[in-house]
C-alpha cells in the first residue's frame, strides 16, 4: 500500500492516527450492532474492518520505514550536525527529567 507522497512523515502519521481512530469508532458501532442484530452481519463487517486495519498497519510500517531511511540518509550526509542535534536533544531531555 506504499504510495509516493510529498507529505511529511509527521503528516502521514497524523493521517494514520485519524484513520485508526475512525476505525475504532466503526468498531464501537459494530459492537453495538452485534448486541442488537446478532452475529452474521457483524462477522462479515468485522472481517472487512480487520482487512482495513491490516492495510493501515502495513501502511504505518511502510511510513515508519521511510522515516527511518530518511533519518539514516540525513545522518550519513551530515554526521556532525546529526551528532550535535542528538547531543542537544539529550541535554534538553535530561534537563526536563531532572526538573522534578
Amino acid at each position: 500500500m506504499a504510495r509516493a507522497t510529498t507529505r511529511s512523515p509527521e503528516a502521514e502519521l497524523k493521517a494514520l492516527h485519524k484513520d485508526v481512530a475512525e476505525l475504532g469508532n466503526q468498531l464501537s458501532a459494530l459492537l453495538t450492532k452485534v448486541k442488537q442484530n446478532g452475529g452474521t452481519l457483524a462477522e462479515a463487517e468485522l472481517g472487512l474492518m480487520q482487512e482495513h486495519l491490516q492495510g493501515l498497519l502495513a501502511e504505518a510500517k511502510d511510513k515508519g520505514q521511510e522515516a527511518i531511511t530518511m533519518v539514516e540518509d540525513t545522518v550519513r550526509e551530515r554526521p556532525g550536525t546529526s551528532l550535535l542535534a542528538a547531543f542537544a536533544a539529550g541535554a534538553v531531555l535530561t534537563g526536563l527529567l531532572l526538573r522534578r
